[in-house]
């Protein structure tokens, strides 16, 4: 799953890593691959445009055992982008 997150300035970035750190999953730089606990994706932050990249956005073992899929992870990610907007 591929998805292009919006309108997301550099303090919105920063909310989000802390958000994501706490769950302890680290954004550690603007752009890169991110696994953890059977989710998988690559991410692109671009502060000039104020996006962010989601590609290859994968769900398998464990995650997809706990019910989990591709449209709740990002469920969840535009959620937390839309949280720390405000």
């Amino acid at each position: 799953m591929n998805k292009t997150l919006t309108h997301i300035d550099v303090n919105a970035f920063a909310c989000l890593k802390e958000k994501l750190k706490t769950q302890g999953i680290e954004l550690k730089d603007n752009e890169g691959y991110l696994s953890k606990n059977g989710i998988s994706l690559d991410y692109a932050f671009d502060a000039e445009l104020e996006t962010m990249e989601i590609q290859n956005l994968k769900v398998g073992f464990p995650a997809s055992m706990v019910g989990m899929s591709a449209e709740k992870v990002m469920d969840i990610l535009e959620k937390a982008v839309a949280d720390c907007r405000s």
